[in-house]
């Protein structure tokens, strides 16, 4: 009885560079073994990894960069697309930054562009170039990072809201405002007195200045004014 064989799996990278022009730029290496010839990098996957780690550690062995994995593209499984053995390569599109240098396997690397891609590659990767070609047209770079950027901008905006300090309250007497402070703190809100303001007509007070401005967060404004109600009912009650 023969012995069953199985597909190997393997991966391969659409490493996008941004080249100093603009432009983008692919990253492909020569090979030092056969089949010989230009390709995009990858090789197999080791027993006990994942396809992104066996596509991010490649990528390092064979290009020395530190690439970010952006999503998933396809697999290719032709039993022929390997003229050593049967494999299954899932592709992974990357970006990484910087030039990249040949090790490993590679015996060159360079970043080319779309045009200069003129000459066959190895293996099966001229056809998973032009599969990428045709989805890069229809999910332009420029699209991904404005999208990214309305992804991120929600975020940032809270987060400003999240740390904005806004005025609560005015009081003459500094002391009152670090009563006021300590009554707040109490109850979780974090207040900031600001320097006191000079008033020309009242330039001095038993403090020596002015005005002291109660600062607390946006967030924490309304449960603020409610705790400063209370305060002040107490004030008067006293």
């Amino acid at each position: 009885m023969s012995e069953r064989k199985y597909p190997i799996p393997a991966v391969d990278l659409i490493i996008e560079i941004r080249l100093p022009d603009g432009h983008l730029g692919l990253v492909l290496i020569e090979r030092k073994y056969p089949p010989y010839g230009w390709a995009l990098p990858g090789g197999l996957v080791e027993y006990g990894e994942t396809l992104e780690q066996a596509a991010i550690r490649e990528a390092k062995e064979e290009t020395s960069l530190e690439v970010e994995l952006i999503q998933q593209f396809h697999s290719y499984s032709d039993p022929a697309r390997d003229p050593r053995r049967h494999t299954i390569s899932t592709v992974f599109i990357a970006r990484a930054i910087g030039r990249p240098q040949a090790a490993d396997d590679a015996k060159n690397a360079g970043v080319f562009t779309r045009e200069e891609i003129n000459f066959p590659l190895a293996f099966d990767h001229t056809q998973i170039l032009g599969d990428y070609f045709r989805w890069r047209q229809a999910h332009p770079v420029e699209a991904e990072i404005e999208k990214l950027a309305d992804e991120v901008r929600p975020a940032e905006e809270e987060s400003t809201k999240e740390n904005l300090m806004v005025e609560l309250t005015r009081v003459w007497s500094l002391a009152e405002a670090e009563v006021i402070k300590s009554f707040l703190g109490i109850s979780g809100i974090r207040c900031q007195l600001k320097g006191q303001i000079v008033h020309s007509i009242y330039p001095f007070t038993l403090d020596g200045l002015g005005e002291t401005i109660i600062m607390v967060l946006e967030k924490d404004l309304e449960t603020a004014r409610q705790l400063l109600e209370e305060y002040s009912s107490s004030k008067t009650e006293d």
